[in-house]
């Protein structure tokens, strides 16, 4: 945990003394890759027991997984790709198919489904898919059957399962075999049943972006013992099967180590090279250990995606759970409704929030070229290609990860012509140059705001002439700390949602949108704070601003101890409040004395209070520490006297 939470800090760290430098997007991957204690211990085993081919590891990992999906067997191969190869390689061979029958697979799938249909010499037949769930629509199935018709391969998608038993209606009645490409899709179950296990052969991944996580590899599962057999034969080769593995010949009687001698070099197939290491089974046993934890962790960020996002409903299709069935949110899926998706992809992208295609196969110019596919017949999928797109949704995710992702669909939303409900002004606290100006100016989401306005604390008037003439408004702040007056209506402000930033103390500008979303989503004040779990203070050694944050955490401490609250950073001017309780309260004092007493009239007044982390990223200057020293007085003024406020009314009462 401390190493994940040091991670998400060095993430809003500048490395700067006295200015905010430029600083790249935060990074949201697609995937995430873990190796944990475990994994590595299971590594070094393998080493140590000097194999490297297949072996204990390999075997233990195609039991275990094929268990947790409810068969009997497993067979381990390099790719998703492989174990889809040799799975219909397999069927077609022990059925006695010929070349060019034909295999269905969905509209919208890796191109894998489709390339091992005609890597066996097979036709894929697509067919369209759900515009819900974005898999094989099973009521499109008649009209593309054929008498030459062999197989169907539903792709369970995304980590959500297909619609299996109206597929496995159509299957039993015309006689076809079922082949469910589930490289994206493990540990969910449809109808009660393990998705792996419905058709006659499941096929998985554990690449690098997938659940299961060993670089390369693939496996396929199965309940009949000849299907598994002549799998594993398709993997190495094509060998007899009496000699798969180095094992084969190990303690076993005269009569049939002669018998092994004899066909350990015979072919029965024309197979393939598709073996994996006994550290990719190492490696895959290790994470097996944890996927109930890596699934329930998807799941929270899915849900947590999905009702951050709610409100764009109207704009956005949200990924959809299939009554009966479980989602392993591999990814999060998203579909614009009504336009294309290329300038949302290019904007998360642009902010550091990767993106992929939803596995577009009807307009790849391969498929044009040899079996004239065309988009247009497909007008689902041809959607879903237009307009959809997915985000990363893995356990690796941090709270501050989803509410950057969600910050960025707001910020893309909001720059088009619509009303906004609430509108907010921001505040930007400055005596700064112009320099360090521009780059916070370039940070701040402005789009969010109806208005912004630099409070002049000691501008120069070159910086002030450069915000004019970009359109920010300027005001001069003399005796009296803008909190104050707002509080105290001393200026014209209508904006319900205010958010105050100081561009001094090294704040993070990017934190801004997170503190007006929190604010909007019901909170009456949002608080950024450096001591929460993922906030902090940049330090150069471990004793820069130690007595500093000694004394931020004794205040916070007797706050919440004389007013029975839990705020982790009561003396912050960055914050967001709402307007029509901030004046309210008539406050009295400035800078920080001010900004602790609102926290405790909020502690006192039973206020919504959110907090989010912020990290500090500047050390501060000696005339802060100047400032500091000169507020302990009035800070421990004020929490006296609000103290004694609370004791002189339960006396008169």
């Amino acid at each position: 945990m401390n190493q994940k939470n040091e991670q998400v800090k060095e993430r809003f760290t500048l490395l700067s003394n006295r200015a905010i430098d430029e600083q790249p997007p935060q990074v949201v991957t697609v995937g995430t890759l873990n190796i944990g204690p475990r994994e590595k211990q299971l590594v070094l085993e393998a080493l140590d027991n000097n194999r490297l081919s297949y072996g204990p590891m390999s075997q233990r990992f195609e039991a275990e997984f094929a268990n947790a999906h409810n068969c009997r067997f497993g067979v381990i191969s390099n790719s998703g790709t492989s174990a889809l190869q040799i799975a219909l390689q397999t069927l077609k061979e022990l059925h006695g198919w010929e070349d060019g029958d034909e295999v269905i697979v969905p509209a919208v799938t890796f191109v894998a489904t489709a390339n091992i249909v005609l890597h066996n010499r097979m036709n894929p037949v697509l067919v369209d898919v759900e515009p819900d769930y974005y898999e094989l629509n099973p009521e499109l199935l008649a009209e593309k059957m054929s008498p030459r018709t062999r197989a169907i391969i539903p792709v369970h998608l995304f980590g959500h399962p297909a619609d299996m038993d109206p597929i496995l209606n159509v299957a039993s009645r015309a006689r076809l075999k079922v082949i469910e490409d589930s490289a994206q899709t493990a540990f969910v179950s449809y109808g009660g049943r393990m998705v792996g296990s419905l058709g006659d052969i499941g096929c998985f991944s554990t690449y690098v972006a997938h659940l299961l996580n060993t670089g390369v590899g693939g496996l396929s599962i199965a309940n009949d013992p000849e299907y598994a057999i002549h799998m594993r034969s398709l993997v190495n080769h094509g060998r007899d099967s009496i000699y798969v593995s180095i094992d084969d010949d190990d303690d076993v009687s005269d009569e049939q180590l002669r018998l092994i001698v004899a066909k350990r070099f015979k072919f029965t197939s024309v197979g393939h090279s598709f073996r994996v290491t006994e550290m990719e089974a190492a490696l895959g046993l290790g994470q097996l250990e944890g996927w109930h934890h890596m699934i329930a962790a998807r799941r929270a960020n899915a849900e947590a995606l999905s009702q951050k996002l709610a409100h764009w409903e109207a704009q956005l299709q949200l990924p959809k759970v299939r009554p009966g069935s479980t989602h392993s949110f591999m990814v999060f899926p998203i579909v614009l409704r009504e336009e294309p998706k290329t300038e949302l992809a290019n904007f998360l992208e642009r902010n550091g929030v990767e993106t992929r295609d939803m596995l577009p196969l009807t307009n790849q110019p391969v498929y044009e070229r040899l079996l004239g596919w065309r988009e247009m017949d497909y007008p689902v999928a041809k959607w879903i290609n237009n307009n959809g797109l997915y985000v990363g949704c893995h356990q690796d995710l941090t709270d501050i990860d989803l509410d950057y992702i969600v910050e960025l669909f707001e910020r893309f939303f909001r720059r088009r012509p619509m009303r906004v409900s609430d509108e907010a002004c921001l505040f930007i606290i400055s005596s700064s140059g112009r320099a360090v100006m521009e780059r916070v100016i370039q940070e701040v989401p402005r789009e969010l705001f109806a208005r912004v306005i630099v409070v002049d604390t000691g501008l120069e008037q070159e910086t002030i002439v450069w915000l004019n003439e970009n359109d920010i408004q300027t005001w001069r702040q003399d005796k009296f700390d803008i909190v104050y007056q707002v509080a105290n209506t001393q200026v014209d402000i209508e904006e319900e949602n205010l958010v105050f930033f100081n561009a001094d103390e090294g704040h993070n500008p990017r934190d801004i949108g997170r503190l007006l979303l929190m604010l909007e989503r019901g909170n009456d004040m949002v608080i950024a704070s450096r001591f929460m779990v993922g906030g902090g203070r940049f330090s150069s050694s471990k004793q820069a601003g130690r007595y500093r944050s000694i004394g931020n955490r004794v205040f916070n401490l007797l706050a919440n101890m004389f007013f029975y609250g839990n705020f982790t950073d009561c003396l912050t001017q960055y914050r967001a409040v709402k307007r029509s309780k901030l004046v309210s309260l008539k406050l009295s004092g400035k800078k920080l004395d001010i900004c602790y007493r609102l926290s405790i009239q909020a502690l006192k007044q039973g206020w919504r209070v959110g907090e989010i982390p912020t990290t500090e990223l500047v050390r501060p200057s000696p005339g802060l520490y100047k400032e500091i020293l000169l507020s302990i007085v009035p800070v421990m003024w004020t929490l006296l006297s609000e103290s004694l406020l609370i004791r002189a009314r339960s006396d008169s009462v």
